[in-house]
C-alpha cells in the first residue's frame, strides 16, 4: 500500500523534503512506518510525534492506504458563529479580535498577546522563522476551544497564530476569550495558552548572536 509522509522542521530540512509516497506492507503501524523512514532517509525520528490525516496517532495505530502521515518534531510552545481559529501569515490585530469577540451578551473579554521576546537566555535575538502544520493546528485550535466551554460555560473565543520570519516585538500568536462574566474569561484564556503551547504543532527556529537554532519544544501526545 501506498502512504503520503509529511515532514516539518528540521525533519523537512535534514530530509530535503516536505512530501514523499512511500510503499508500506499492510498492516504497517505508525512505529513500523517511522523506522522505515528512519532507515530511507537517515533521519532520527526519536521523541517525535506522529499525525494521521491531521489527527495525533499512537505509535501502535495500523495504517491503512492512502493515509497522510506527519512526522513532528517536539513543538515550541476554520470557524462556527462564535469560534474563530485561524493560522496566519499577516499580522495579529488586537482590534480585529476586539471586533469578533465583543457583542452586548459578553461583558468581559480576556486577551493574550505573545510576541518574540530579545534578549532570550541572554541572547540577543535576530528573528524568529514560525514553521507550522497549519491544517491540524487549526483543528487543534478548535478542540482546544471547545475544551474550554466544557469547563467555562458560554464562550466567544479567537485564536490567531502567525507563521513566518518574525522580529523582535511583532506579535507571534494572539488569544481572546468573551463570556458573560469575567472570571470565566479570565481563567479560559490561561487554559488555551496553557494548552495550545504544547499541543500546537508549530516550530520555532531562532536567530540570535550565536547564530541559527531549534527552539527546544515539549510533546504533549505518545512518541516515537
Amino acid at each position: 500500500m501506498q502512504v503520503n509522509v509529511v515532514f516539518f522542521a528540521r525533519l523537512k530540512r535534514e530530509s530535503g523534503l516536505e512530501t514523499a509516497m512511500l510503499e508500506a506492507l499492510e498492516g504497517t503501524t505508525v512505529r513500523g512506518l517511522a523506522s522505515q523512514v528512519e532507515q530511507t532517509y537517515g533521519l532520527s525520528l526519536r521523541g517525535c510525534m506522529v499525525a494521521v490525516n491531521e489527527t495525533y496517532a499512537a505509535p501502535e495505530q495500523v495504517l491503512r492506504a492512502g493515509d497522510e502521515v506527519a512526522f513532528l518534531p517536539p513543538v515550541a510552545g476554520g470557524a462556527d458563529e462564535d469560534t474563530r481559529c485561524e493560522v496566519v501569515t499577516s499580522p495579529l490585530r488586537l482590534e480585529e479580535a476586539s471586533a469578533f469577540l465583543v457583542r452586548p451578551a459578553y461583558g468581559a473579554q480576556a486577551y493574550f498577546v505573545g510576541t518574540v521576546r530579545s534578549p532570550n537566555r541572554g541572547k540577543e535575538v535576530e528573528a524568529i522563522e514560525y514553521e507550522g502544520y497549519a491544517p491540524m493546528a487549526e483543528k487543534v485550535m478548535h478542540a482546544a476551544a471547545s475544551e474550554a466551554r466544557t469547563r467555562h460555560g458560554e464562550l466567544r473565543v479567537m485564536v490567531q497564530h502567525r507563521l513566518g520570519r518574525l522580529l523582535p516585538g511583532e506579535e507571534s500568536i494572539l488569544i481572546g476569550v468573551a463570556s458573560p462574566h469575567r472570571r470565566a474569561a479570565l481563567e479560559a484564556c490561561d487554559f488555551l495558552i496553557e494548552h495550545l503551547k504544547v499541543h500546537l504543532p508549530i516550530w520555532k527556529h531562532e536567530a540570535d548572536e550565536d547564530g541559527q537554532h531549534w527552539v527546544a519544544g515539549q510533546t504533549g501526545h505518545p512518541t516515537l
